[in-house]
């Protein structure tokens, strides 16, 4: 394995608060970073929206499920774990899309999950919302 993509990977599934630091070591100065929630560039930008998940959560780890390079990309399955401020375990399945460039660094990283079966169908008054329209859907 190519050591910048290893430190990458090394990097998400050890990532704790007290270590956002660490992202300076894999993300290039103007890099982009994108998810459902966010489209952010700029390594401060990446690390607030990393200081905002550990805020908000407990016990969040990153767990790699499979990963593939193609030239400067890599595609990456993993499996997101963490517990609410509540206590409330889950998970949250996804994959990312990271281009590099010639130093190693991630010039883009984009996050594939679906916010509305993971967080959305969970709140009680939008969950019930989407499990009925799911159900019409279906249905017809």
């Amino acid at each position: 394995m190519m050591e910048h993509v290893k430190r990458y990977l090394q990097t998400f599934t050890t990532l704790q608060a007290d270590g956002l630091e660490r992202l300076a070591g894999i993300f290039a100065a103007d890099a982009r970073f994108k998810d459902p929630f966010n489209d952010v560039r700029g390594l401060a930008a990446i690390t607030r929206v990393f200081a905002h998940m550990f805020a908000t959560t407990q016990h969040s780890r990153f767990m790699i499920v499979d990963h593939a390079l193609a030239g400067n990309t890599l595609f990456i399955r993993w499996d997101y774990h963490f517990q609410t401020l509540k206590g409330e375990r889950w998970e949250i399945p996804g994959t990312s899309v990271v281009r590099f460039n010639d130093a190693g660094l991630a010039v883009e990283h984009v996050d594939y999950w679906d916010p509305a079966e993971h967080i959305y169908s969970k709140l009680p008054v939008l969950g019930w919302v989407m499990r009925w329209l799911r159900g019409k859907l279906a249905a017809g």
